[in-house]
């Protein structure tokens, strides 16, 4: 017993004399859930986890290999609702169960809004996107922000309600950015907007909107590079032709960006793809008009040499099934793809990784028959809900 504990000082003192750089080093390596048990080790180590400069160091580095966070549940009744880790995308993927907070409002199938440098932000209330918190799965906090300050009543319900959760580089700033539209006789909508700053912890409405289009498809925004892309119809003189209606958190202002003329027979996906706009266009399960596609095309948006935008069709693939449907990008550089209304699991995998520069794919360990599944890129990190985060945003941007 004596020989036993007369080594654990020796142990401690060694690792006490690394150079302080060389222990951070070691420490920003290792996953939040080790660094969690390790501030019991140390009072030293635990104080200096918590600092924003090793918060912001520790976030670099995991944001180098992010995981894909799934939403599922079953499609008939809602049973069996959860929310999974897929990790390890370049060796045997592996799934993990992720343990939810047990507050009430978290019960009613929460929707991802958006997953930003550990936090995600959900929608929990019931109807017209009007309670959020944020969360981040690997500390296990959670915080309810303000409710929003546009509202629906009798005399002026609430139509469609569309968002955003995304990080404001230029300010500092996680945002979340609510749409709203109210229906008017006309066909048109009647628009509010308002954000919620992170920084400042209070929403605020904007007077920026935008007009002749329609908000459709998946409400939640995609982040690229700085901007939140929602999918749009035309309405009016734009009638036949579909957009992407592209607001920037930074100068919080709207732009139109016009579509190649394929999408207009076939559904459209946003997405973002090695930081730049890109679109996924494939077969309409149900075509109005008669007129559909069978293909699948992958279409990148670029500066051409003119310093103008302009769309470039990566892939194009002939035949494609209708039971395939694109959710976004895991690493920004591989579509997710989704199977549906297929019984063997075997040969039909229920979700996909396709790489459109060598055009392979991979299976992904997630079982989706019956089940509703979503996809959103995660990444773990140590920064708190809690209004101290924004001292490591700027610790970590500064440095990018």
């Amino acid at each position: 017993m004596n020989s036993c504990s007369g080594r654990r000082p020796r142990i401690m003192a060694s690792s006490l004399s690394l150079p302080q750089n060389t222990i951070t080093d070691i420490l920003s390596r290792l996953p939040v859930k080790s660094l969690t048990r390790f501030k019991l080790v140390s009072k030293n180590w635990a104080h200096l986890t918590s600092t924003p400069a090793f918060i912001a160091a520790h976030l670099r580095r995991s944001s180098s290999d992010p995981s894909l966070l799934i939403r599922r549940y079953r499609i008939h009744n809602g049973s069996e609702f959860g929310f999974w880790l897929i990790t390890n995308p370049t060796r045997k993927f592996r799934s993990q169960l992720l343990d939810f907070p047990s507050d009430e409002s978290l019960l009613r199938l929460p929707k991802i809004v958006g997953s930003v440098d550990g936090l995600v932000c959900l929608d929990v209330s019931p109807c017209y996107a009007s309670d959020f918190v944020l969360w981040n799965p690997g500390t296990k906090q959670f915080k309810h922000l303000p409710f929003p300050l546009i509202t629906s009543s009798k005399s002026n319900p609430i139509w469609l309600v569309f968002l955003g959760f995304g990080f404001d580089s230029f300010n500092n700033d996680y945002k979340l950015v609510r749409i709203v539209s109210f229906k008017r006789n006309d066909a048109s909508p009647f628009l509010r907007v308002e954000v919620y700053s992170w920084r400042e912890g209070v929403w605020k409405e904007i007077e920026e909107s935008f007009d002749s289009t329609l908000l459709c498809g998946v409400p939640e925004g995609v982040v690229v590079d700085g901007s939140l892309n929602w999918l749009a119809i035309g309405l009016q003189d734009f009638a036949d032709r579909k957009f992407v209606i592209s607001f920037d958190m930074g100068r919080e202002v709207f732009k139109r960006i016009a579509l190649p003329a394929v999408t207009r027979f076939g559904n459209v996906k946003v997405m973002s793809y090695m930081g730049l706009l890109a679109i996924a266009v494939y077969p309409l399960v149900f075509a109005a008009n008669g007129i559909n596609m069978n293909r699948f095309e992958f279409w990148v948006q670029s500066d051409g040499e003119d310093g103008s935008k302009h769309w470039t069709r990566m892939v194009a693939i002939e035949n494609f099934s209708k039971t395939l449907v694109p959710m976004g990008t895991w690493r920004d550089r591989e579509v997710v793809i989704k199977h549906i209304g297929v019984n063997d699991r075997e040969n039909y995998p229920s979700l996909l990784l396709y790489d459109p520069v060598d055009e392979g794919t991979k299976r992904l360990p997630v079982d989706g028959v019956d089940f509703c599944v979503e996809g959103y890129s995660y990444v773990e990190s140590l920064v708190s809900v809690n209004e101290e985060a924004k001292m490591v945003v700027e610790q970590k941007h500064s440095r990018n």
